[in-house]
Protein backbone atom coordinates (compact mmCIF):
# COMPACT_ATOMS: atom_id res chain seq x y z
CA UNK A 1 0.00 0.00 0.00
CA UNK A 2 1.39 3.10 -0.85
CA UNK A 3 1.37 6.47 0.79
CA UNK A 4 -1.55 7.85 -0.46
CA UNK A 5 -3.76 4.56 0.04
CA UNK A 6 -2.45 4.40 3.72
CA UNK A 7 -3.85 8.33 4.09
CA UNK A 8 -7.43 7.77 2.63
CA UNK A 9 -7.86 5.00 4.42
CA UNK A 10 -7.02 6.98 8.02
CA UNK A 11 -10.19 8.21 9.82
CA UNK A 12 -7.83 11.43 11.08
CA UNK A 13 -6.51 13.30 7.67
CA UNK A 14 -6.04 17.10 9.05
CA UNK A 15 -4.33 18.74 11.79
CA UNK A 16 -5.39 22.34 12.42
CA UNK A 17 -2.75 23.98 14.61
CA UNK A 18 -3.12 26.90 16.51
CA UNK A 19 -0.48 29.64 15.89
CA UNK A 20 0.23 31.11 19.73
CA UNK A 21 2.20 29.11 22.13
CA UNK A 22 1.78 26.18 19.62
CA UNK A 23 3.58 27.40 16.41
CA UNK A 24 5.53 29.88 18.23
CA UNK A 25 5.76 31.33 21.54
CA UNK A 26 4.52 34.18 22.97
CA UNK A 27 6.23 36.44 25.40
CA UNK A 28 3.99 39.48 26.40
CA UNK A 29 6.11 39.83 29.14
CA UNK A 30 8.91 40.88 26.91
CA UNK A 31 6.65 42.11 24.32
CA UNK A 32 5.25 44.66 27.11
CA UNK A 33 8.45 45.89 28.39
CA UNK A 34 9.36 47.08 24.79
CA UNK A 35 6.22 48.90 24.35
CA UNK A 36 6.41 50.15 27.91
CA UNK A 37 9.72 52.21 26.84
CA UNK A 38 7.60 54.25 24.96
CA UNK A 39 5.25 55.19 27.41
CA UNK A 40 5.14 56.50 31.34
CA UNK A 41 3.52 53.15 32.46
CA UNK A 42 4.70 50.05 33.59
CA UNK A 43 4.61 46.38 31.01
CA UNK A 44 1.93 45.47 33.98
CA UNK A 45 -0.16 48.46 32.99
CA UNK A 46 0.79 48.34 29.21
CA UNK A 47 -0.85 44.73 29.38
CA UNK A 48 -4.01 45.90 30.88
CA UNK A 49 -4.17 48.64 28.03
CA UNK A 50 -3.62 46.37 25.30
CA UNK A 51 -4.99 43.16 26.07
CA UNK A 52 -8.90 41.54 26.09
CA UNK A 53 -10.51 44.62 25.16
CA UNK A 54 -11.80 46.36 21.81
CA UNK A 55 -8.34 47.50 20.68
CA UNK A 56 -7.48 43.98 20.16
CA UNK A 57 -10.32 43.00 19.36
CA UNK A 58 -10.74 45.30 16.64
CA UNK A 59 -6.74 44.51 15.31
CA UNK A 60 -7.51 40.79 15.59
CA UNK A 61 -10.89 40.87 13.38
CA UNK A 62 -9.46 43.48 10.28
CA UNK A 63 -11.82 46.33 11.67
CA UNK A 64 -8.53 48.62 11.88
CA UNK A 65 -5.38 48.64 9.97
CA UNK A 66 -2.07 47.79 11.53
CA UNK A 67 -1.77 52.36 11.43
CA UNK A 68 -4.72 52.30 12.90
CA UNK A 69 -3.87 49.95 15.28
CA UNK A 70 -0.86 51.78 16.16
CA UNK A 71 -2.02 54.93 16.58
CA UNK A 72 -4.93 53.68 18.99
CA UNK A 73 -2.12 52.04 20.81
CA UNK A 74 -0.14 55.25 21.25
CA UNK A 75 -2.96 56.92 22.15
CA UNK A 76 -3.44 54.55 25.15
CA UNK A 77 0.15 54.13 26.23
CA UNK A 78 0.52 58.13 26.21
CA UNK A 79 3.55 57.70 23.98
CA UNK A 80 5.81 60.43 22.71
CA UNK A 81 5.22 61.90 19.30
CA UNK A 82 8.69 60.98 17.65
CA UNK A 83 7.28 56.92 18.52
CA UNK A 84 7.60 56.24 14.54
CA UNK A 85 5.12 53.36 13.13
CA UNK A 86 8.06 52.03 11.58
CA UNK A 87 9.99 51.34 14.91
CA UNK A 88 7.11 50.18 15.98
CA UNK A 89 6.12 47.48 13.74
CA UNK A 90 9.99 46.06 14.46
CA UNK A 91 9.54 46.41 18.23
CA UNK A 92 5.58 44.79 18.05
CA UNK A 93 7.13 41.20 17.00
CA UNK A 94 9.16 41.31 20.83
CA UNK A 95 5.70 39.25 21.61
CA UNK A 96 7.11 36.45 19.27
CA UNK A 97 9.47 33.88 19.32
CA UNK A 98 10.29 30.62 17.35
CA UNK A 99 9.35 27.61 19.07
CA UNK A 100 10.50 24.48 17.88
CA UNK A 101 8.82 21.92 19.36
CA UNK A 102 5.51 23.05 17.59
CA UNK A 103 7.65 23.83 14.58
CA UNK A 104 8.78 20.20 14.79
CA UNK A 105 4.82 18.68 15.29
CA UNK A 106 3.85 20.76 12.07
CA UNK A 107 6.48 19.32 9.89
CA UNK A 108 6.09 15.88 11.15
CA UNK A 109 2.41 15.26 10.73
CA UNK A 110 2.79 16.48 7.32
CA UNK A 111 5.62 14.11 6.49
CA UNK A 112 3.09 11.48 8.01
CA UNK A 113 0.84 12.53 4.82
CA UNK A 114 -1.62 14.57 7.27
CA UNK A 115 -3.42 18.05 5.54
CA UNK A 116 -2.22 20.20 8.12
CA UNK A 117 -4.17 23.85 8.41
CA UNK A 118 -3.07 27.12 10.99
CA UNK A 119 -6.11 28.99 12.95
CA UNK A 120 -5.41 31.72 15.16
CA UNK A 121 -6.43 34.65 16.62
CA UNK A 122 -3.98 37.37 15.28
CA UNK A 123 -3.44 40.93 13.92
CA UNK A 124 -1.59 41.78 10.57
CA UNK A 125 1.26 42.75 12.36
CA UNK A 126 1.59 39.70 14.87
CA UNK A 127 0.95 37.35 11.58
CA UNK A 128 4.19 38.23 9.83
CA UNK A 129 5.47 35.43 12.47
CA UNK A 130 3.74 32.99 10.06
CA UNK A 131 5.07 34.11 6.84
CA UNK A 132 8.87 34.97 7.82
CA UNK A 133 9.14 31.42 9.25
CA UNK A 134 8.97 28.96 5.56
CA UNK A 135 7.67 25.89 7.25
CA UNK A 136 4.75 27.77 8.79
CA UNK A 137 4.70 29.77 5.80
CA UNK A 138 4.36 26.94 3.47
CA UNK A 139 3.55 23.69 4.83
CA UNK A 140 -0.25 24.48 5.73
CA UNK A 141 -2.88 24.39 2.97
CA UNK A 142 -4.63 27.54 4.64
CA UNK A 143 -4.40 30.11 6.67
CA UNK A 144 -7.80 30.82 8.74
CA UNK A 145 -6.14 34.15 10.29
CA UNK A 146 -8.63 36.07 12.25
CA UNK A 147 -7.80 39.61 10.60
CA UNK A 148 -8.41 38.14 7.24
CA UNK A 149 -11.71 35.60 7.96
CA UNK A 150 -13.09 38.86 10.43
CA UNK A 151 -14.38 36.54 13.47
CA UNK A 152 -12.23 35.21 16.08
CA UNK A 153 -12.12 31.73 18.25
CA UNK A 154 -14.50 30.73 19.77
CA UNK A 155 -16.56 31.56 17.21
CA UNK A 156 -17.44 27.85 15.41
CA UNK A 157 -17.49 29.53 12.30
CA UNK A 158 -13.76 30.26 12.73
CA UNK A 159 -13.21 25.67 12.37
CA UNK A 160 -16.33 25.64 9.72
CA UNK A 161 -14.20 28.35 7.77
CA UNK A 162 -11.36 25.64 7.28
CA UNK A 163 -13.94 22.35 6.91
CA UNK A 164 -15.67 24.41 4.17
CA UNK A 165 -12.56 25.24 2.19
CA UNK A 166 -11.29 21.88 3.02
CA UNK A 167 -13.49 19.58 2.29
CA UNK A 168 -13.82 17.59 5.18
CA UNK A 169 -15.59 17.00 7.70
CA UNK A 170 -14.91 17.15 11.55
CA UNK A 171 -14.46 13.95 12.63
CA UNK A 172 -11.32 13.74 9.88
CA UNK A 173 -9.61 16.55 11.85
CA UNK A 174 -7.41 17.19 15.32
CA UNK A 175 -7.45 20.67 16.65
CA UNK A 176 -4.64 22.15 18.47
CA UNK A 177 -4.56 24.73 21.33
CA UNK A 178 -3.55 26.19 24.27
CA UNK A 179 -6.59 27.28 25.61
CA UNK A 180 -9.03 25.42 26.89
CA UNK A 181 -11.82 27.06 25.81
CA UNK A 182 -10.88 26.77 22.32
CA UNK A 183 -10.52 23.06 22.45
CA UNK A 184 -13.65 23.22 23.78
CA UNK A 185 -15.37 24.94 20.68
CA UNK A 186 -13.66 22.52 18.39
CA UNK A 187 -14.72 19.65 20.53
CA UNK A 188 -18.53 20.82 19.90
CA UNK A 189 -18.13 20.64 16.22
CA UNK A 190 -17.11 17.31 16.54
CA UNK A 191 -13.33 17.98 16.26
CA UNK A 192 -11.06 15.77 17.96
CA UNK A 193 -9.14 18.52 19.99
CA UNK A 194 -5.94 18.51 22.00
CA UNK A 195 -4.99 20.92 24.72
CA UNK A 196 -1.39 21.34 24.32
CA UNK A 197 1.15 22.77 27.39
CA UNK A 198 4.38 24.46 25.42
CA UNK A 199 5.94 24.12 28.81
CA UNK A 200 5.65 20.48 29.54
CA UNK A 201 4.02 18.63 25.88
CA UNK A 202 5.89 17.32 23.36
CA UNK A 203 3.31 18.11 20.86
CA UNK A 204 4.22 15.42 18.06
CA UNK A 205 3.69 12.56 21.05
CA UNK A 206 0.51 13.83 21.84
CA UNK A 207 -0.64 13.87 18.06
CA UNK A 208 0.94 10.30 17.51
CA UNK A 209 -1.80 9.85 20.33
CA UNK A 210 -4.79 10.00 18.72
CA UNK A 211 -3.56 9.35 15.04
Amino acid sequence: MDETDRVAGRAIKAVIFDFGNVLCRLDRSAGNRVLAGHSALSPEEVDRKLWGGALERDAETGKIDSRAQFERIREALGSEPSWSYEEFTREYMAYILPHPDGEAALVGAAKAGLRTFILSNTSFLHARGIFQNENLATIPELHALSYKIGFMKPDPRCWVWILDRAGLRPEECVYVDDIQAYCDAATALGIISIRYDPETDNLLQKLETVL
